[in-house]
């Protein structure tokens, strides 16, 4: 196995990003084309925009994907909507490379500041997990997402949210600020301890969408380098680059993010 096959884009409808999160640039490049261009192996796919009036034909992504080794979708709704596991179990299907679920933003705050998970038992994962895991298709896996802002900091919190946790397979570590990239080793020691017996990977901003503007080209090679070790280290099984809605604007980080994964991607491990 080479080290890019444990590389995942985040990827999102092309042009969905155009103008907001102050990038000025107009982007037309599709997920498969960035997994292309940064020459990655799979992809979590995430319609972000559909309420903005993007069209996401599911099927039409999915022939798109065909070359990659796993595809995973986002799928928080479908704990109020357990229909949405039905769809992925049938995508799988006609998909070899659908492997995972993932739920983005799974212990971000509501509007009146109740944390999203907070509004369902933790019997509601159980059921969809036994439903990925055991139907008619395949075993598919859950993943979900947690920013290094939201554990760490209340033990009493951190401990009411393991059994959250705990529910999922694998659980990916995100960053949302660069501002905070200096805490990810001492953030990840946490995160250790927090998922003994979870799968983990590990996300990589390309454009700093916490301040709203360009991630810069040191941060991210500092963070390839470091979750290259951890991936040697047998740490994390992967990183999740984020995203394809600004690959083409000529953007310093991505830059950087295609030269490391050429020095880098074809190292066997």
């Amino acid at each position: 196995m080479k080290l890019r096959d444990r590389f995942w884009l985040w990827g999102h409808p092309e042009g969905c990003y155009n103008n907001k999160y102050g990038n000025t640039g107009i982007s037309r490049m599709t997920p498969m084309e960035c997994c292309a261009y940064l020459g990655l192996r799979n992809v979590f796919m995430v319609p972000d925009g559909e309420h903005d009036g993007f069209q996401v034909n599911r099927r039409q992504y999915n022939k798109s994907f065909k070359t990659l080794n796993q595809v995973g979708w986002e799928c928080f709704d479908a704990c109020s909507k357990p229909e949405i596991v039905d769809r992925a179990i049938e995508e799988a299907r006609d998909f070899d490379n659908i492997s995972c679920v993932v739920m983005d933003d799974f212990k971000s705050v509501s509007p009146d500041g109740i944390p999203r998970y907070k509004r369902m038992p933790v019997s509601v994962l159980s059921d969809i997990n036994e439903k990925l895991h055991n139907n008619d298709v395949r075993r598919l896996d859950s993943w979900m997402v947690l920013y290094t802002f939201q554990f760490g900091v209340d033990e009493k919190e951190d401990a009411e949210f393991m059994p959250y946790m705990n529910e999922f397979d694998g659980v990916i570590m995100w960053t949302w600020e660069e501002k905070d990239v200096p805490l990810i080793p001492e953030k990840f020691e946490i995160f250790k301890k927090q998922t003994p017996n979870t799968r983990r990977m590990v996300g990589c901003y390309l454009y700093n969408f916490g301040e709203q503007k360009q991630a810069t080209g040191e941060a991210v090679k500092w963070q390839l380098d470091f979750y290259r070790e951890l991936i040697l280290k047998g740490e994390i099984e992967g990183v999740v680059m984020h995203t394809n809605t600004m690959a083409d604007l000529d953007y310093e980080a991505y830059d950087v993010a295609c030269a490391w994964m050429d020095e880098h991607g074809d190292e066997e491990i």
